[in-house]
């Protein structure tokens, strides 16, 4: 660069202090938009090569590259096909050779070139030559390519072997009458398949577009979904599944699952008209088109509801049947320990009477010592009995006021909660459905643990609050419904271990001596019996001497 130049720059550029540095800094900006240009040529290139991959692999057309002249510059799989010519048989050839000889005569090839550049395309049908010189009958289009100029580049030409057609269609021409006859009896077929499909009344047969919007509608999905069709043609068919699965955007999810794999499989419950719900057993199949590319989707469904109900019946009993057995081996373990150590204290103490008569003040000390033991056992049968009764399935259900039974809880517990100066802190109870014996039943329980292990001023508090089931942290298989009451006691007592949050509500699981804290490990037991009556479910979270929260959840 001249020192004129330089000069005459530095004259259009601001005052700088340093120079050198400027020109540094645009030799670097300079440098930074060759490596964009470098970049962005790469990823022109790779672009280019994934563009010659894809036509070069597609079999079912000859696409072809020709210069201005009309000379043969690339040559694809499909091109070879149909042509039957290798690449390095055809590359550097003038497109005529495909033509036959009286078209060569008559210029076509040449006609058409021109057409093309004249108009932008040229399209056209005639037989074409093969290598091994049989004809086929090819239809061809000519697109002129232009530079940025405007001026002609060259051509694309794309052949599809369209000779299976041509000789249909020549048959067509000769025997109009009989395919005429064949049309109408497909019609008549077609005909009777969509009223078969129309009159099934046993399952759900309807078409979807692209997006899941009816388009069809049968008896079949009147019966089970309770729509006439002019109700929900038109409409999406997210429209029959819960508001949870629609948040979820499940019914999107299963066209997604359609489109990848074909098909998609699924069970669950469904929403009809009157909002009531009914399982679903649905096929939704992806249908194509010709060129294969979607153009919809069939769905069947079937009302499974009875037979649901059947296997969740089934399930009940075998869960039932597991708690049986479990509350048998839990009575077993009762009548060979815990029921059999009072008898033992009994015996030995009547024993040591026989001994020791002739001392009334030893014998008075074990006759004590009999009553004790004999109205621990009257207690244990007690509670033994108690538990039981809940199995009856002669159950009341009724709208509870709990608030009332808190009240009435708390009433009992008066005089303890005197002595213990003990605060309890509730907040009101939504109304729920339940068995009113049982709720005093719960109330009782978790009041009563929460004053009793506590060594300190008890405080409780008494919390509510409507909460979905997946939000239920380890709900079982046995809760159905989609929103539960919770009902929270929290107190500042001796609290438990972790690893103890399902063992406390065994039989006769105890954590303490009976020195420490009276009662019989039963009480717990019972709470969970209880819930387990109402469909519900009872956890508790503790701490070794901060406190213990139960949670009990009703179905709403």
């Amino acid at each position: 660069m001249s020192e004129k130049h330089d000069a005459s720059l530095s004259n259009q550029l601001p005052a700088v202090k340093d120079a050198d540095k400027w020109q540094k800094d645009l030799r670097q900006q300079f440098e930074e938009k060759i490596r964009m240009l470098e970049n962005k040529n790469q990823e022109l290139l790779r672009s280019q090569d994934r563009y010659y991959k894809m036509i070069d692999e597609v079999q079912d057309y000859a696409i072809l590259l020709l210069d201005e002249k009309g000379i043969i510059q690339n040559w694809n799989k499909g091109a070879q096909t149909i042509k039957q010519y290798q690449q390095s048989e055809a590359v550097g050839q003038h497109v005529r050779m495909f033509y036959l000889p009286e078209d060569r005569e008559n210029k076509l090839p040449e006609q058409l070139l021109n057409e093309a550049a004249v108009n932008g395309r040229a399209h056209h049908e005639g037989w074409r030559l093969r290598k091994d010189q049989t004809k086929f009958w090819g239809s061809v289009t000519l697109t002129a390519l232009h530079n940025k100029d405007g001026d002609i580049t060259g051509y694309s030409k794309v052949t599809r072997d369209l000779t299976e057609k041509k000789i249909a269609e020549d048959e067509l021409k000769s025997s109009k009458v009989e395919l005429q006859e064949r049309n109408e009896a497909l019609r008549k077929s077609e005909e009777q398949y969509h009223k078969m499909i129309s009159e099934v009344k046993d399952y759900a047969i309807i078409l979807l577009n692209q997006q899941g919007d009816i388009q069809n509608w049968n008896e079949g999905a009147e019966k089970i979904k309770g729509y006439k069709a002019a109700e929900i043609v038109g409409k999406n068919f997210q429209i029959f599944y819960t508001q949870q699965d629609q948040e979820s955007n499940f019914p999107g999810q299963l066209l997604a699952n359609a489109r990848k794999n074909g098909q998609a499989l699924h069970e669950g419950w469904r929403v009809r008209k009157d909002g009531s719900r009914f399982w679903g057993s649905i096929v939704i199949t992806c249908l194509h088109a010709e060129d294969g590319s979607i153009i919809g989707f069939s769905k069947v469904t079937r009302d499974l509801t009875e037979r649901k109900l059947a296997e969740d019946k089934l399930q009940e009993y075998l869960q039932e049947l597991e708690s049986k057995n479990k509350e048998l081996e839990q009575f077993a373990y009762i009548a060979s320990h815990d029921l059999q150590e009072p008898l033992r204290k009994i015996q030995i103490f009547t024993n040591l009477i026989e001994k020791n008569f002739h001392d009334e003040l030893l014998a008075k000390n074990y006759f004590e010592k009999i009553d004790m033991a004999a109205k621990r056992m009257s207690e244990l049968i007690r509670s033994i009995l108690d538990y039981s009764r809940l199995s009856d399935d002669s159950r009341i259900i009724a709208e509870i006021n709990a608030n009332q039974v808190l009240n009435n809880t708390l009433l009992d517990f008066e005089l303890l909660i005197e002595e213990k100066h003990a605060v309890i802190k509730y907040e009101p109870i939504p109304v729920f459905k339940a068995i009113p014996m049982q709720v005093n039943q719960l109330f009782v329980n978790l009041i009563g643990n929460a004053l009793k292990f506590n060594t300190n001023k008890p405080v409780i508090r008494v919390t509510s609050k409507i909460i979905a089931k997946d939000h239920i942290d380890d709900a079982p298989l046995h809760m159905m419904e989609d929103n539960y009451l919770e009902i929270a006691v929290a107190d500042n007592g001796i609290g438990f271990d972790e690893e103890y949050e399902q063992k406390i509500f065994s039989l006769f699981q105890r954590l303490h001596s009976k020195q420490d804290f009276a009662g019989t490990g039963i009480g717990l037991a019972l709470c969970s019996k209880i819930m387990e009556n109402h469909r519900g479910f009872i956890k508790a979270k503790g701490q070794l001497g901060v406190g213990a929260t139960f949670y009990v959840y009703f179905p709403m």
